[in-house]
């Protein structure tokens, strides 16, 4: 049941302990002076520093302090001292919410829900208005699998001032965890609303509605929210690939083609050689009865020896593949002559060819309803032995 909410969330995450991945990866961007204090120095993610300067002297330190040290030390993983200073911190003020409420993300980071909910729960009643508490409380939930109680600590944590926006998203990814795409369609575009301060998030609730909008075959709202999602990270080469899809399942193929050219700029700067798309990118999703027909185009470009430049994996109602058909690309024998591109066939250990072979470059929109009738039997197929 999870695997469709961990596609949809991306690994992104929701939690201020699990967000540890993304904070340590960038780079200090401002300088904090020696006489900003220490809630300064956390929101500006100095979590090294912040440690350097003040875990050595623990006595000096009021119970706020303690829990932004504790917290430095969680964002580095080192979960032993976050203990230590948060369990310090608390000793000095055991009515803090803020350190309970601390305490009980480092407990639900090391795996230990039970005892996250319980520190989260005195948290709550001694702020029973914090709403990032109750988000909190929400994500322990969620990771195991109660999704009653998640959803209800989530609306819980909207409904309260200064609503946690990530509670918004996460309403969302439950549904998407129930395979309840409407709802939590539905859930996604409110959270598009209501998120104003996180971009991350933001970027990542109009993926996931790209994705449901995409898989529900409304490709004009894809193609909306892979936008936009693209004027915030234009080398997000993945939507790219997704807004390929959409123009050719709408048959703008002037379009995609605009959008296939940015994909191959991105492979010759070798943008994409650490990614899925290292050789070759998804060009389009269809069908032909019931037949699901995938289909990928190779960056290679025509060059003077034999290749394969479109692959189209043809698969049952149950999505196995049963046969394939490749777009090879054939040089000339003689000297200066252009080559040409042919359709193969291949179903199990047999392979057909056809009559019809296209001279030169041939545009996907030429390509597509001569595949489409090659998979519905219209055209003759040849035995490759014959």
């Amino acid at each position: 049941m999870r695997k469709i909410a961990c596609i949809l969330i991306l690994g992104c995450i929701v939690s201020y302990g699990n967000l540890q991945a993304v904070n340590l990866t960038k780079e200090i961007a401002q300088v904090v002076k020696p006489s900003d204090d220490i809630k300064v120095m956390f929101q500006n993610e100095q979590y090294q520093r912040i440690i350097d300067t003040y875990a050595n002297t623990p006595r000096n330190l009021s119970s706020e302090e303690l829990t932004y040290v504790a917290q430095s030390y969680s964002y580095i993983s080192d979960l032993g001292n976050a203990h230590k200073y948060i369990d310090l911190a608390i000793n000095k003020d055991k009515k803090s919410s803020k350190a309970l409420y601390v305490k009980g993300v480092i407990y639900n980071m090391e795996g230990k829900p039970e005892l996250a909910i319980e520190n989260l729960k005195k948290a709550i009643t001694l702020s029973p208005k914090s709403s990032e508490y109750y988000a909190e409380l929400g994500d322990v939930y969620f990771s195991m699998d109660d999704d009653e109680e998640a959803l209800d600590n989530y609306r819980k944590a909207i409904g309260l001032p200064n609503p946690a926006e990530r509670a918004y998203f996460m309403i969302g990814a439950v549904y998407a965890g129930q395979d309840n795409l409407k709802s939590a369609l539905d859930a996604f575009y409110i959270a598009k609303s209501k998120v104003q301060k996180d971009k991350e998030l933001y970027v990542t609730i109009l993926y996931n509605i790209g994705n449901i909008e995409y898989n529900n075959r409304n490709y004009k709202n894809a193609i909306d929210a892979y936008k936009e999602l693209m004027e915030y990270f234009p080398d997000d080469y993945y939507s790219l690939e997704k807004l390929v899809q959409c123009y050719n399942a709408l048959g703008l193929y002037d379009a995609s083609d605009v959008s296939k050219t940015k994909l191959y700029e991105a492979y010759e700067k070798g943008d994409l050689s650490s990614s899925s798309m290292s050789d070759m990118f998804c060009l389009d999703q269809f069908s032909v009865g019931n037949k699901g027909i995938l289909v990928y185009e190779r960056f290679e470009e025509v060059d003077c020896r034999s290749f394969v430049k479109n692959i189209f994996y043809v698969t049952d109602t149950s999505g196995n593949i049963e046969s394939i058909i490749t777009l090879k690309y054939e040089p000339s024998e003689s000297d200066g002559s252009k080559g040409h591109f042919e359709a193969i066939l291949e179903k199990g250990s047999d392979q057909y060819r056809f009559n019809t072979v296209f001279e030169g470059g041939v545009r996907y929109s030429t390509l597509k309803p001569y595949i489409s009738d090659i998979i519905a039997g219209k055209v003759e197929a040849i035995p490759v032995n014959e």
